[in-house]
């Protein structure tokens, strides 16, 4: 389920030929104007991240942790690093 957290609200303005057009679609197939307009920006969304994908990117802090691990066999007092001794800990 969605939250608040999920969306973002923006108002926007739509010429008078575009509105009564949608509206027209929304009627035929039985949805509000508001969800038929989502819909469509959704799937416009989606299209564009299938040409185009985001490359993905990680916080700095976040990318020192990743693949932190604690050897096999090795004792947490064998580590160096403080903060990975400490979060091995936990």
């Amino acid at each position: 389920m969605e939250t608040l957290v999920d969306n973002k609200r923006k108002l926007i303005d739509i010429r008078m030929p575009v509105f009564v057009t949608l509206s027209e679609e929304a009627q035929r197939q039985q949805l509000s104007l508001k969800r038929l307009i989502e819909l469509m920006l959704e799937n416009a969304a989606a299209e564009i991240e299938r040409e185009h994908p985001r490359s993905f990117t990680v916080n700095e802090k976040i990318r020192r942790l990743i693949g932190s691990a604690k050897p096999q066999g090795t004792d947490l007092s064998d580590i160096q690093d403080d903060r990975l001794q400490y979060l091995l800990s936990k």
